[in-house]
């Protein structure tokens, strides 16, 4: 499912510290880690590669925002070994044609190894099913209509009973469009305030029971991309407890802003879902801790300068996020001790993974590497001209953020640092 450009595998010696302080020296030999051994100290941490299960990257039709050369880029920045790009591009990802083309494409050009997800409809118009089947033997990571909610119980539940025949994951938007309509940011004190319309939690939850239903009908696993209110927490943990099969992500917008930072009208807080109250950001956080949201994902979204560089009523949804998501949790969630660093490194590392059943990352001896090597003591400021995706629409412009990756090695090779 997974496709990058041809490589050598390399050789090298990493020398970190572990989750628990104890210091290694990490031999890999081929691509492959072959030994590792306790050594005297080291500042910086040591710990696998992350997973990012939600990613824009703009190919094919927009590439003036991104490529998958300059995201699979950006992303390896970040620290990440592999990620899963979203179908909603210009043609949309819903026939074996375009996925082969993007394959192979991936193939010439990923830095890091990279997934394709396909539209569960035909053009994401939520009306015919696209071709599940053929897209799953075409390589499809799994299906969504990203940005769009399955607004058909019917077609939800053949969804679902196709995905079972072809053993990819389905992972759903939840939004009731009739609830979401005209609305630009979170509905509530500030909006009011503002004067900008809203857009109820209770359209992601609502829409969030009923995938959540429908999933337990059907006895299928389904994955929550993501999550923003309280409410849909509350669904989520209601529904694993009864023994549905779900998993879930949140942004690091979600988990560190809230709705009053759209009292800036930057365009760059205007996302999709919109940045909630501070109380569904404590449920998100708390989610997140306990295990309940199993995944961080960015929802790296690039949007040109024009696009973004107007009104905010005006403006696209979306916001960059893979060079940043690391920092930005270390500096607003580790730091303040909202959650540790160990449950930090496995949300944005084994829950992604595991969700959509790919390789895990593992610093174990005779696995594959993908490690991120990570230095929490760096204090930088995040600039435009600090990037290398192709967008700079960033909600952390001018912020000083604590802790930077310095190496990422993906599949075996080097890919930045």
């Amino acid at each position: 499912m997974l496709v990058c450009r041809n490589g050598y595998a390399d050789s090298l010696t990493l020398e970190g510290r572990l989750v628990g302080d104890r210091c290694v020296t990490v031999t890999v030999s081929e691509g492959v880690i072959t030994q590792i051994e306790p050594n005297g100290s080291s500042c910086a941490v040591l710990a696998p590669a992350f997973v990012d299960p939600h990613v824009h990257l703009r190919t094919p039709g927009r590439e003036d925002e991104e490529t998958i050369a300059s995201g699979t880029a950006a992303a390896a920045a970040g620290g990440y070994c592999a990620i899963l790009a979203m179908p909603n591009t210009d043609p949309v990802v819903d026939s074996a044609t375009v996925l082969h083309s993007l394959r192979a494409t991936a193939r010439r050009e990923a830095v890091i190894p990279v997934g394709f997800m396909a539209a569960i409809s035909k053009g994401m118009a939520g009306e015919d099913l696209a071709e599940l089947g053929e897209l799953g033997d075409a390589g499809a990571a799994a299906f969504t209509d990203d940005g769009r909610p399955v607004a058909s119980a019917a077609l939800l539940r053949r969804a679902l009973q196709y995905a079972e025949v072809t053993a990819r994951p389905l992972a759903l938007h939840c939004e009731e469009p009739s609830l979401s309509r005209a609305g630009h940011m979170h509905e509530g004190v500030v909006s009011a305030e503002l004067g900008i319309g809203g857009w109820p939690s209770l359209a992601e939850s609502i829409m969030v029971e009923r995938d959540l239903a429908v999933a337990a009908h059907e006895a299928r696993p389904l994955h929550l991309m993501h999550l923003s209110a309280r409410g849909s927490v509350t669904a989520l943990r209601r529904a694993q407890a009864a023994g549905v099969e779900a998993t879930a992500e949140v942004t690091p917008h979600h988990l560190v802003l809230t709705d009053e930072a759209v009292r800036s009208l930057d365009p760059n807080t205007k996302m999709n879902p919109p940045l909630g109250s501070a109380s569904d950001r404590e449920a998100l956080v708390g989610a997140l801790r306990d295990g309940t949201i199993s995944c961080i994902a960015t929802d790296h979204a690039p949007h040109s300068r024009e696009e973004k560089d107007v009104p905010f009523e005006a403006a696209p949804f979306g916001v960059t996020g893979l060079e940043t998501a690391f920092a930005a949790l270390h500096t607003h969630l580790v730091a303040p001790g909202l959650i540790s660093l160990e449950t930090l490194l496995g949300r944005m590392s084994a829950g992604p993974a595991r969700a959509f059943g790919l390789p895990e990352p593992q610093l174990e001896v005779g696995v594959r590497a993908n490690l991120v090597l990570l230095d929490l003591e760096t204090e930088w400021t995040v600039t435009e001209g600090g990037f290398r995706s192709r967008s700079a629409n960033s909600w952390l412009l001018g912020q000083k953020l604590r802790g930077r990756v310095v190496k990422t090695v993906a599949d075996g090779r080097v890919v930045f640092g």
